[in-house]
Parts: structure tokens; C-alpha cells; sequence
């Protein structure tokens, strides 16, 4: 029998992503599952680039750390802009914001970490399918997930910013 208690939703925090936030939060009811949120922001320190040329360190962790604040207070924003969205869809907005993962790294070993550690029963995120093009590079962190992930990943086609 099919359970899912707790699904990871992946977010880029573009417009579009709304989409897959919809299907998580509906997967949620139905399966009266928990969802945690995850976003991943660069890692400027780790890039190939050598950026350690133009920034320190200390200037490089305040940057990662802003990064993670704006992204966090996006995330709140989104979720509130999503559930008054779906009001009349879904009875609650089964997301709690205590659940909301920001990291900064490589977005498809985040995510994958966060999934390993937080055994969770299926991850949603959203897959950019502008193009071959589009496809090739704005899809490649959800290829990335499903290629690598020991739970399914459902992907959400989502619509052009």
C-alpha cells in the first residue's frame, strides 16, 4: 500500500514553481503527510571560479548568509501566496514553516542529502521544459534529483516565467 508521510518539495523560488508547491500541498492532504520545503542558494566559496580573488572569506559567509535571509523570507512569502491561492481548492495549507530547509551548495547534492537524512517518501519539484535548450541546462538539477534519488521524485512541467 502506498504511504506518504513526508514529502520534500524542491524550490528554484520562481513564479512558476507555484505549480509545484500546488502539487505537493495536495499530495500532503491527501495523504495527510507533512511537507518540508527545501532551497538551495550557490555556494559562493565553493564555485570553480576563483572568487576568493575579489571577496574574503568573512565577505563570502555574509553574502551566503543574506542569501539564505532573502531566500528564507521568499519562501514565507510564497507560501502565504500559494495557500490564499488554493483556498478554495484545498480545506488547509498543510505547510509549516518551521519545516524549511536553505542551504547553500550544489543544488542537486543538497537535495539529495536532505532526502537521504530526512528519509522522506517522495520528493515534488518543478522541471523547466522550455526547450531542448531550455531543457539541457534549467533542467538539469531535476534530472539530477531523479537520476540520483532512492525515493520517487515527481516532476511538475512548469510553466514559463
Amino acid at each position: 500500500m502506498l504511504e506518504i508521510k513526508k514529502i520534500l518539495y524542491a524550490t528554484d523560488l520562481s513564479e512558476s514553481a507555484k505549480a509545484a508547491m500546488i502539487w505537493a500541498m495536495s499530495l500532503a492532504e491527501k495523504y495527510d503527510a507533512t511537507i518540508t520545503i527545501i532551497h538551495v542558494i550557490p555556494d559562493l566559496a565553493s564555485m570553480d571560479y576563483d572568487i576568493a580573488v575579489h571577496f574574503s572569506v568573512d565577505q563570502l559567509t555574509r553574502i551566503n548568509t543574506e542569501g539564505q535571509s532573502k531566500a528564507m523570507d521568499s519562501i514565507k512569502e510564497r507560501v502565504k501566496s500559494v495557500c490564499e491561492d488554493i483556498k478554495n481548492d484545498l480545506p488547509s495549507c498543510r505547510v509549516d514553516l518551521n519545516h524549511v530547509l536553505i542551504k547553500a551548495g550544489h543544488p542537486v547534492q543538497e537535495i539529495i542529502t536532505a532526502v537521504d537524512d530526512g528519509e522522506y517518501d517522495v520528493v515534488v519539484m518543478g522541471t523547466h521544459g522550455h526547450s531542448l535548450i531550455g531543457d539541457l541546462l534549467l533542467g538539469s538539477v531535476a534530472r539530477g534529483v531523479v537520476h540520483k534519488s532512492k525515493v520517487p521524485v515527481l516532476t511538475i512541467k512548469l510553466p514559463a516565467d
